[in-house]
């Protein structure tokens, strides 16, 4: 069954595209798991660092023109034997008025994506989708064709608020609306930009796990990477020891994605107490099965 996984937060520069296209890339390379990554953010960076990985300088169709002419297919590009993508483009950001002037009716219009999404997703294994950091219409088309949403949370006081109307408020209105037309789960919160040394990030991810309970806490945090800032500016590499160790850091996210995912599946939940045990990346080093999966060879 394809899984549909939202990665999300309503605050911006929180790293949610740059962690989009290394789930996809990873999950695609070394899990030989057919992908399909759409950009439905409104900067289009997932586009970009994807252009920049796999030199793809032409894109069909943007996701807006596929939407307006309501088939995803005239946009998917095939960059690797299992990674497709659909390019983002700043249009996006007026697709919401296009709705309203175009599709009569608050259900039509929240549920104009996904019976798009589900002619074509049958052919993957996940679908990653990059989200805009809001919770409009567009939000609501794309959360309502997920199956799993991680939510990107930075280590940052207003992003914790962020995290909190986002699961509490926001998706529960979702749900109150379209209780038996969605399966949404909050796969977990995913902290990233951590700076080790500052007392009040540090505070943040005490709240966060109190709030949310540790068990609804991806185990790695990723933390500030000149390497992955690197990959935005210039594409995703794996050249070296380096882009091995990030690799691995997701290899380890997405093992624990899917063990979260079976969770849902077998229980209805997290059970508590739960906690991720890494396979290839401990303390910022690579595991013996780490170094045997993940040496460098480049992306093709």
């Amino acid at each position: 069954m394809t899984k549909v996984i939202a990665l999300s937060n309503q605050k911006g520069g929180v790293g949610k595209s740059t962690n989009n296209v290394m789930f996809a890339i990873t999950v695609a390379k070394l899990f030989n798991k057919k992908v399909l990554h759409i950009d439905m953010d409104l900067q289009a960076n997932s586009t970009f660092m994807l252009s920049l990985t796999f030199d793809q300088t032409t894109w069909p169709a943007s996701i807006t023109k596929c939407l307006d002419g309501k088939d995803l297919e005239e946009g998917i590009v095939h960059l690797t034997d299992n990674l497709d993508a659909i390019a983002g483009d700043k249009d996006f950001r007026n697709w919401g008025t296009w709705l309203a002037d175009n599709v009569k009716g608050t259900h039509n219009r929240t549920f104009y994506f996904k019976p798009l999404l589900d002619k074509i997703k049958d052919r993957y294994d996940y679908v990653f989708i990059d989200t805009p950091p809001a919770t409009d219409i567009k939000v609501d088309n794309i959360m309502v064709a997920t199956d799993y949403v991680v939510v990107v949370q930075e280590t940052k006081r207003f992003a914790f608020e962020g995290s909190k109307d986002l699961t509490s408020s926001y998706l529960q209105t979702l749900y109150n609306d379209f209780n038996d037309e969605i399966n949404i789960q909050v796969a977990g919160i995913l902290l990233v930009l951590l700076d080790k040394n500052h007392s009040v990030e540090q505070r943040i991810v005490k709240k966060t796990t109190e709030y949310f309970g540790k068990e609804n806490i991806f185990g790695q945090i990723i933390k500030n990477h000149l390497r992955l800032e690197n990959y935005g500016e210039y594409g995703v590499q794996f050249n070296d020891w380096h882009d091995s160790r990030m690799l691995a850091l997701f290899s380890d996210l997405f093992q624990e994605l899917e063990e979260r995912i079976e969770q849902f599946e077998k229980y209805g939940d997290i059970k508590p107490g739960y906690q991720y045990e890494p396979k290839y990346v401990i303390n910022n080093r690579l595991t013996t099965l780490g170094k045997k999966e993940l040496k460098p060879n480049g992306l093709d």
